[in-house]
C-alpha cells in the first residue's frame, strides 16, 4: 500500500509517494495546477503528468495506490471543489482522492496530527484551524474587498502609499521615500508616479517583490513606519488566525499555529511578534511552529491519516529522512 501526496500552486506542483512507514520513494516538480491562473486543461495535465512520473520513478501502478491526497491553491469554494473533482476523476481512475485548500497541507506539515491552525503569508495571506473532532475554519481569503488581508502584496502596497504620503508632507518621514525610487529604478518621488500613472509599467509587478524585503530591511535600521506597517499586519493576521481558532472552539486549548509563507521568514521579528500577541490575546496557550516539512509533506501525511496511519517517532524519523526538505 502506497500514499501519493499533491501540493498544487499558483508558479509550481510538487509530488510524492511513499509507503505507511514514512519512506518518501519518488518525488517529483512539474508546472503551475492552480486553476484559476492556468486553466483547468493545464490543471488536469499538470496532475496527470505528475501522477505518471512520480509512480514511474517509484517503479509502481496506479493499482498500488492506497489513496491520494490534494493541497491545492484556488480550492476556495463549493463551485471550486465541483470542477476540480469532476475534473480529476478520471485522472484517477477510482483511487480514493479528497483535495483540500493547500493551506491545509501546510498545516498538517506542522503537526502530529490532523489539527490546529495554520496562517500562510506569502503574496497574499490566509488562515485555518481544525478541532480534533474534525470541525474546519477556513477563510475565504478572495481579497481585500471580500475580508481578506495581508501578505506580500499589501506591504507592498503600504509601503509606496506612506512613501507618497511623505513625499507630500501628509504622513511621517520614511526613508522609503529615498530607498524607493531606487528600487524601482526612478530619480525620485516624482520619477516614480510615471512608473504607475498613467499606465502602470509592465516591470513594475516583477519589482513589486522586492518592496517587502526592503521593508523588513528599514523596519531593523528604526523606520518607524516600515516597523508599523510589519506590527499592523501581524497584529491583522493574528486576529484573522484567532477568529478560525475561535469559531472551532479551540482556544481553549494548547493550539499549535503553523506558520508558512515567505513573509513569515522576513528579517525582522515585529511581525511575528504582533501576530503571536494576537493570537495570544485569544488563545493564551497556543504555541506558534515553523514548519521544518514542505507543505507536500502535509498531503502525504493527510494520506497517511485517511487509510488510518498513526502517528509514530519511527514515522517520522523517516520522513525527515527521506524527503527533500527543499521546496
Amino acid at each position: 500500500m502506497y500514499v501519493m501526496g499533491f501540493d498544487g500552486g499558483a508558479t509550481k506542483t510538487r509530488c510524492v509517494v511513499g509507503d505507511l512507514q514514512g519512506n518518501i520513494l519518488a518525488d517529483s516538480l512539474g508546472g503551475p495546477s492552480n486553476h484559476q491562473g492556468c486553466g483547468p486543461e493545464e490543471t488536469r495535465r499538470v496532475i496527470q503528468s505528475l501522477l505518471e512520473e512520480t509512480l514511474s520513478k517509484a517503479s509502481l501502478k496506479k493499482s498500488d495506490l492506497s489513496y491520494v491526497f490534494l493541497g491545492l491553491a484556488g480550492a476556495d469554494l463549493p463551485a471550486d471543489f465541483e470542477l476540480l473533482y469532476g475534473l480529476l476523476g478520471p485522472v484517477f481512475e477510482g483511487i480514493p482522492f479528497k483535495i483540500v485548500n493547500d493551506a491545509w497541507i501546510i498545516m498538517r506539515s506542522g503537526t502530529t496530527s490532523p489539527w490546529g491552525a495554520v496562517c500562510i503569508c506569502g503574496t497574499g495571506s490566509n488562515s485555518a484551524a481544525a478541532h480534533p473532532d474534525g470541525t474546519q475554519a477556513i477563510l475565504r481569503s478572495l481579497g481585500y474587498t471580500l475580508g481578506n488581508y495581508g501578505g506580500g502584496s499589501d506591504i507592498a502596497n503600504e509601503a509606496l502609499h506612506h512613501a507618497f504620503r511623505a513625499d507630500e508632507k501628509t504622513g511621517p518621514e520614511t526613508m522609503l521615500e529615498q530607498e524607493l525610487p531606487k528600487l524601482f529604478g526612478a530619480s525620485d518621488m516624482d520619477d516614480l508616479v510615471t512608473r504607475f500613472y498613467p499606465e502602470t509599467d509592465p516591470n513594475v509587478y516583477h519589482v513589486m517583490k522586492k518592496v517587502p524585503p526592503l521593508v523588513f530591511e528599514l523596519a531593523s535600521k528604526g523606520d518607524r513606519v516600515c516597523q508599523d506597517i510589519l506590527i499592523h499586519m501581524g497584529d491583522v493576521l493574528g486576529e484573522m488566525t484567532a477568529g478560525v481558532i475561535k469559531r472551532v472552539n479551540i482556544q481553549d486549548m494548547e493550539v499549535p499555529v503553523v506558520i508558512g509563507g515567505s513573509v513569515f521568514h522576513g528579517s525582522n521579528p515585529l511581525l511575528i511578534d504582533a501576530f503571536t500577541l494576537a493570537i495570544h490575546r485569544t488563545a493564551p496557550r497556543a504555541h506558534i511552529i515553523v514548519p521544518v516539512l514542505p507543505p507536500v509533506a502535509g498531503a502525504y501525511l493527510y494520506g497517511l491519516d485517511a487509510v488510518r496511519v498513526s502517528y509514530s517517532s519511527e514515522l517520522y524519523d523517516n520522513l525527515n529522512r527521506t524527503i527533500n526538505k527543499n521546496d
